[in-house]
């Protein structure tokens, strides 16, 4: 039933579907979690990052092809903050996007690495829809797996996609829906629209990756073990 409710939605927007170009700008908000009392070594950076994401801009520029992820300059309340608030979104560095992968770059005192990993999740498509600056988006849910030395856990992933811009990128490497991703929450952390700029009639210069080595996720976890 959802999957012919969104295929009667994605017909009455054909005649939009040619919207292919366009630039997106994110804001971020980090919000508590339960159990943030308990965590007194993360918790005072954890409270500045809070206090410092509305701070905190990106821009997604995007074409029928690809798409680059970047953050835009900005000032926080105090440097510090603005640094943690980047840490605690999960923003590694820019990200440019396929049709099908994802490519972080990484550039530390380790090298210099494109991270690849398939932006293609295990998506619900859900019966649920809101308007987000004038377009109608559709909700998608799925789940986040992190394993570390304190276990095993499991985060939630929502977002609400846009089938009228029909690609299948998002902030922060996330995509692989029937429509661009105009907010994202993953776990506490949201991306959220601030500004939609779309350029039906004019092509978008998305930046090309550079030739950095490209490693997957496990590679590039692997390299930081041996340093």
């Amino acid at each position: 039933m959802k999957l012919i409710q969104l295929f009667f939605f994605l017909i009455s927007f054909n005649c939009l579907s040619q919207i292919n170009n366009g630039k997106i700008e994110y804001g971020l908000h980090i919000s508590t979690f339960e159990g943030l009392e308990k965590t007194t070594r993360m918790k005072v950076a954890y409270v500045k990052a809070m206090e410092n994401s509305p701070f905190i801009n990106f821009e997604l520029l995007f074409n029928s092809n690809e798409s680059f992820f970047s953050i835009k300059d900005g000032l926080g309340l105090d440097d510090q903050g603005y640094l943690y608030a980047k840490l605690f979104s999960g923003y590694e560095g820019v990200i440019f996007q396929n049709e099908e992968f994802s490519y972080s770059e990484i550039k530390g005192e380790i090298g210099k690495f494109l991270i690849k990993r398939n932006k293609r999740k295990d998506w619900t498509l859900e019966n649920e829809t809101k308007e987000i600056n004038g377009f109608v988006c559709f909700k998608a849910t799925a789940v986040k797996t992190v394993i570390n030395s304190a276990g095993v856990f499991h985060f939630p992933i929502i977002a609400w996609y846009c089938p009228q811009i029909p690609l299948s990128y998002g902030p922060n490497g996330y995509g692989g829906l029937p429509g661009l991703i105009l907010e994202l929450q993953v776990r506490n952390i949201l991306f959220g629209v601030k500004k939609i700029d779309l350029k039906p009639n004019k092509n978008i210069l998305v930046p090309q990756r550079k030739e950095f080595k490209v490693v997957s996720e496990k590679e590039y976890e692997d390299i930081l073990l041996k340093k």
